[in-house]
């Protein structure tokens, strides 16, 4: 048990408010729209003119199909691309236009498929030209239809296959990922009990909103069907092969395919519903052969049987070798690879599975001496061959979806690989999104590495690091290149994703360390995350490179990379001090989580999560004044054992889990005891909160609030202000006209670092587009109320039922700084006789 435990938040209040809407336009956006609404015989026949164009280039294109002898699996519905104006215009209402909606993607644009030959569209641009009907208005938010099928291949083709589209041979065989949309909306609202005079009719309306939504879900699985017939007939009408399918089981399926390049072309030129495609990704994971002498004489103590497991996914792991032996649980060790039973790790010269286990059991270093408690317990699942590929037959998300259901006690999982190559894409990657759907599901957590950046590469939209540096772009500044982002799944938005820094700073008379003591390591991929999200969420130690002062050469150091266990298969000692990589940044994060699973077993992995965030700390030449590049770079920051298992006298923790609806909000309060606010006082409180929670999410849309079903914010009261004018304050705030964070709330706001309205910083970071918002603030005695109060605030994402509540986990801190005080003490007791938790409809 620790001296300091973490203490539960006091006095929870639950309120109902209603939740804000609407908000301010964009001037150009007006512009547009009433321009299009004064012109409305120009507009309207620019659209019609539009659409019948599409119509004759899709009969076109069928009878040009027909005489090549191909037959396309959906002849009767036409792909479209538009821009509308997405302020006013309810993107979900295509379907009173006749028009499935396939995907959102950047700028307006909408990638969509009349299922009625446009006559419903054709039929509501009359009534704009005319000034008739509901939609006499509406087409004047369409702001462009294009007319041919120029569009799809931009729109389409992700990553590397755009680059080489030009170039596919009609009878090579390519494997690609497809991206296919598969959803049906929900457009009714969950009924509201105030709107009923009695509560049997008030349940009647709930039983036929329940059973709508079950009839939601036949009509979806029978629309996967078809989608999956579609697929399956451009397969088999060009001899190619099925590999895979993984469904999110709300909006996509994604399918594996091998297929030659003329079915492929066919596919991207006609196939109504596909939304993405993409090669089968190769990986990047790094591994060194230069050894440490083996001066290792240890005495090695297996871990607890109660302690936590961490499954690594990855090439396999030495299982004999004698650092990790007794830490490894054998009979759980499995093989994903095609054909090959052993769970080794052969990856040349020195393994990487097994230096990834061996950082979660040394995450500082490995003690040359003395005895050595190990303190996880590890699994190994092996998903890469030698060559660090995943078999063809495999599609990563499904891979995913295996191993969990295979390791399905273990609640921590470790993915040290990741793409070669950044993620632009507009909606978020299968893989990622995989991840999320797991994390949500079974309570678990994943620990993703950031992903690195080659030395030396010369792919045009991929360059390695001495490339940067012989086009004049100095280090950090490449870092900063749309290139240099994370690689997937990096970016998925549940996972607790590391990049890397260095540790030590280096220089003798011809090299010199590139970044230096808490500075990014060179190769370590950046942020921000997907629609803005803090990502890489924290960064550990993962190696510095050193560069040659007179060129552009560039090694690895033993001086400047962390110290790991190699695999001996290849001759290799058995510690090595050469290799770097947020691969080993990773497993360092993993072993901070297994700590928090040993410590408190029964907690959810969300708060695990959210603990170690809080734990996270920016170094210190940027901690107090963080800048965007600083949150790209580092994200929350170094996380520490200490502070996330653990408190002292100058540092208290509170941590809450619960689960909130949307249009209700959960409202605490900590008492602040006179010793700790008032005038004359010379110290100050740092204050740290931080937020974790998940949701069902959805892929064929863009935003953080589109991806997800529902999703929270947290308020925290202002200087000086009471409980009861916090609580009438958030309620008023949700009650008014506009989008959180749309209004300042004064000079007396507490100045957090990251705020719910990125114009209130110097960062230009909105909190609410994460799912684990953290921020603090350094407060004066004087600037603190009687209490301290804070709110968890719930909003509807896509899913229109109010009865889905989003768990989350939350955490507050508050540790002293500039003088020493027991304030765990202090601020423990003051809650001792505050009043018991208590639920108030509001």
């Amino acid at each position: 048990m620790a001296d300091f435990p973490h203490l539960k938040l006091p006095f929870k209040i639950e309120g109902r408010p209603k939740p804000k809407i609407g908000g301010a336009r964009n001037p150009e956006a007006v512009a547009i729209t009433d321009a299009n609404k004064k012109n409305r015989q120009v507009h309207g026949q620019y659209l019609k003119d539009s659409a019948k164009g599409l119509i004759k280039n899709w009969v076109n294109l069928k009878e040009s199909k027909k005489n090549e002898g191909i037959k396309i699996p959906n002849e009767n519905d036409i792909p479209i691309f538009l821009k509308i104006d997405t302020e006013v215009f309810d993107i979900d209402n295509f379907k009173l236009w006749g028009i499935e909606l396939i995907s959102e993607e950047n700028n307006g644009y909408i990638i969509g498929a009349s299922t009625d030959n446009l006559e419903s569209f054709i039929e509501n641009v009359e009534s704009f030209i005319n000034e008739t009907g509901q939609r006499k208005d509406k087409a004047a938010q369409i702001w462009e239809l294009i007319s041919d099928d120029s569009w799809r291949i931009n729109q389409l083709l992700q990553g590397e296959i755009n680059l080489i589209w030009a170039d596919i041979e009609p009878d090579v065989v390519y494997t690609v990922q497809l991206g296919v949309s598969c959803y049906i909306p929900n457009k009714k609202e969950y009924p509201i009990r105030d709107n009923f005079d009695s509560e049997v009719k008030f349940q009647e309306k709930v039983a036929e909103f329940k059973a709508y939504e079950t009839n939601l879900r036949i009509e979806r699985d029978n629309k996967q069907i078809v989608r999956e017939n579609e697929i399956e007939e451009y397969v088999n009408t060009y001899s190619g092969e099925l590999h895979d399918i993984w469904d999110n089981e709300t909006d996509a399926i994604h399918f594996k395919i091998s297929i030659c390049g003329n079915g492929l072309k066919d596919i991207v030129q006609t196939y109504q519903y596909v939304y993405e495609v993409k090669l089968e990704p190769s990986f990047n994971i790094v591994s060194k052969s230069n050894s440490l002498p083996d001066e290792y004489d240890i005495q090695i103590v297996a871990p607890d049987g109660n302690a936590s497991r961490v499954c690594v996914i990855d090439s396999g792991i030495q299982e004999n070798h004698r650092l990790i032996e007794l830490s490894i649980d054998h009979k759980s060790s499995r093989s994903y690879v095609n054909g090959e039973a052993s769970v080794a790790d052969y990856v040349k010269q020195s393994g990487h599975g097994t230096k990834v286990a061996g950082a979660v059991l040394y995450p500082v270093n490995i003690p040359k001496t003395g005895e050595v408690k190990l303190e996880s317990i590890i699994q190994n699942a092996r998903i890469l061959d030698k060559n660090n590929q995943i078999a063809t037959n495999k599609f990563e998300p499904s891979l995913m979806a295996q191993i969990v259901s295979d390791y399905s006690e273990t609640r921590i999982f470790n993915l040290s690989v990741s793409e070669d190559i950044s993620y632009q894409g507009t909606h978020m990657p299968a893989l990622a999104a995989s991840l999320d759907k797991l994390i949500h599901e079974n309570d678990i957590l994943f620990i993703v590495a950031a992903g690195n950046l080659y030395t030396s590469s010369n792919h045009p939209f991929n360059k390695g690091i001495k490339e940067h540096l012989s086009s004049g772009k100095n280090y950090p500044s490449y870092l900063n290149e749309d290139e240099s982002k994370l690689a997937n799944p990096g970016v998925s938005y549940f996972s607790i994703t590391v990049g890397s820094i260095a540790k030590e700073n280096f220089e003798d008379d011809d090299y010199k360390s590139i970044a230096g003591r808490d500075y990014i390591s060179p190769f370590s991929r950046t942020g921000l995350g997907m629609w803005g999200c803090i990502k890489p969420d924290v960064v550990e130690f993962g190696g510095d490179l050193v560069k040659n002062k007179n060129s552009v050469e560039m090694i690895s150091h033993e001086v400047t990379s962390p110290e790991l266990v190699n695999s001996t298969y290849h001759g290799a000692n058995a510690v090595g001090k050469d290799s770097y990589g947020t691969s080993f940044s990773t497993p360092k994060v993993s072993y901070i989580a297994s700590r928090l699973q040993t410590e408190h077993p029964m907690e959810s992995a969300q708060m695990y999560r959210a603990l170690i965030i809080q734990s996270a700390r920016l170094p210190e030449h940027c901690f107090y004044n963080p800048t965007q590049n600083d949150f790209r770079y580092y994200g929350y920051g170094i996380p520490d054992t200490n502070r996330a298992l653990n408190n002292s006298q100058s540092r208290i923790t509170f941590i809450q889990n619960g689960k909130v609806g949307p249009r209700k909000a959960d409202m605490y309060h900590i008492k602040v005891p006179n010793e700790i606010k008032g005038e004359g006082k010379e110290f100050r409180i740092l204050v740290e909160v931080t937020l974790a929670f998940t949701a069902k999410t959805r892929l064929t849309r863009k935003g953080s609030h589109s991806y997800l079903s529902n999703w929270l914010e947290w308020q925290s009261s202002k200087y000086n202000e009471s409980f009861n004018s916090f609580r009438n304050r958030t309620l008023d705030y949700l009650e008014e006209d506009g989008t959180p964070g749309e209004i300042d709330q004064g000079t007396d706001a507490i100045k957090w670092i990251l705020r719910e309205n990125p114009k209130w910083s110097n960062n230009g970071i909105n909190r609410n587009n994460s799912t684990v918002q953290k921020s603090w603030a350094i407060i004066e005695p004087q600037q603190f109320a009687e209490e301290f109060s804070l709110a968890i605030i719930g909003h509807f994402g896509w899913d229109k039922n109010i009865e889905n509540e989003t768990n989350y986990a939350f955490c507050v801190s508050f540790e002293v700084l500039d003088a020493e005080m027991n304030i765990y003490e202090l601020l423990a007791q003051a809650q001792v006789e505050i009043e018991p938790e208590q639920e108030l409809e509001i």
